[in-house]
């Protein structure tokens, strides 16, 4: 008997909505667990101040500069006398880390030679200042036209201005425009799936690099973080360098048949592109929320983690939280008092690196044990997994970071396919 076109597509519609409904159950979104940290921080929203972008200046005096562009952080700029201009460098509120970040612009309508005042206003200087005439290659300013007054709260930089702009910041800017652009680059890679899962508390999309080789299911993960601190740019460029590393290894094909790397390259696009020394826009530093989630990046990054491993049947054995500091350090998990579920791992990767680096170079370890809520801390309460926090020092010279960050991920690669960290 032949049944009726109706009967047949009312079929259909049923088989469909089955289909639809058990991939539905195959994905499902998950929350990740709490937990008390032994030094709880309030990362409820701190009212922050809103810094207006404007161009500063006159025609009369015919000296100007400018923080209308993302990234930028200049709060007031005013001439004191012939020679002699100040850029005040304020934070988005207090109190806050004293990571003074700064970047604008500045021209003149005639060739001149200007001493400028840097006025950090809450915080002693940190960044030395970089020179660029197009946002894009930058050069350290010359030691004889830079030096600090009195308890360093203020410094001097003696610089020549013309009708071309002159860009001045605390560390090369990389805004969330350029690093959305990094990350579609890497997708000419077949292994590399970008994807925007979330947004920040000012709408910005939250980036998400899935980078595997077959299917993702069932296999052992490492998580890689960065920028949750605005001013932390060379973190983000050793991030860089460790992921390309590991896209481009001799072995990366045997590594990602195996293993899964999940990449959050940009935690905090609002502090980035509004230029804010420390926070995002709820004005709180996102790491020290990895217990409760108060802040709406936090939120989203920790359950889609948790969401993504759980539905492909994963398992957290690293995550690795690329920062900036005065130098270079690995902040890790005391072993004395923390048993991740890799604990061979970290020591056989640490001889790796210097025995590959030479030159007597030593690993600068901090071990510690579970603090305030930090990333580090975070995948091992929610994964038992090792937790690092991956230092870079802001004056580290940019060819060590970019060799450090190869030489850490294919040592990585070559520890975990030899099979013998658990």
């Amino acid at each position: 008997m032949q049944l009726s076109f109706s009967v047949r597509l009312s079929a259909c519609i049923i088989l469909l909505l089955a289909t639809s409904c058990r991939a539905h159950k195959l994905y499902e979104q998950y929350k990740a667990s709490t937990y008390d940290f032994p030094e709880p921080v309030d990362t409820q929203d701190h009212e922050i101040e809103i810094q207006k972008p404007e161009i500063f200046g006159d025609n009369d005096d015919g000296v100007f500069a400018s923080n209308d562009f993302a990234g930028a952080r200049l709060s007031g700029f005013s001439k004191l006398n012939d020679t002699l201009y100040q850029a005040v460098i304020s934070p988005e509120n207090l109190p806050i880390n004293e990571s003074p970040w700064y970047a604008f612009k500045i021209w003149s309508s005639n060739t001149r030679t200007v001493n400028l005042l840097l006025n950090y206003t809450y915080s002693k200087h940190r960044y030395y200042p970089k020179l660029s005439t197009n946002a894009r290659q930058w050069s350290n300013i010359d030691t004889s036209n830079f030096k600090f007054l009195g308890d360093s709260t203020r410094a001097l930089l003696k610089i020549d201005l013309k009708k071309d702009t002159l860009w001045i910041a605390a560390q090369e800017i990389i805004d969330s425009r350029m690093v959305e652009k990094w990350c579609e680059g890497l997708t000419v890679n077949s292994k590399v799936h970008l994807k925007k899962f979330g947004k920040s508390k000012q709408g910005r999309p939250l980036l998400f690099l899935d980078i595997y080789q077959g299917k993702k299911a069932n296999k052992e993960t490492i998580v890689l973080l960065s920028r949750q601190h605005p001013p932390e740019v060379t973190g983000f460029m050793a991030m860089k360098a460790f992921v390309q590393e590991l896209l481009e290894c001799s072995n990366s094909a045997d590594f990602f048949s195996k293993y899964r790397v999940m990449v959050y390259p940009l935690l905090n696009p609002d502090g980035v592109d509004m230029g804010n020394w420390r926070h995002n826009a709820g004005g709180i530093d996102l790491n020290r929320d990895w217990a409760y989630y108060q802040q709406p990046e936090t939120r989203a990054v920790a359950d889609h983690i948790v969401t993504e491993i759980k539905n492909n049947n994963n398992e957290v054995i690293l995550g690795l939280d690329f920062h900036s500091t005065w130098h270079d350090v690995y902040y890790t998990l005391s072993r004395d008092q923390i048993n991740t579920n890799i604990p061979n791992f970290r020591k056989k990767w640490f001889e790796r690196i210097e025995k590959v680096l030479g030159n007597n170079y030593l690993i600068n370890e901090k071990p510690a044990g579970l603090g305030t809520p930090v990333s580090k801390g975070w995948f091992f309460t929610q994964f038992g997994a090792e937790g690092i926090t991956y230092e870079i020092g802001d004056d580290t010279p940019r060819d060590f970071i970019q060799k450090k960050g190869q030489v850490s991920a294919q040592e990585m690669v070559n520890v975990l396919l030899e099979g013998k960290y658990r």
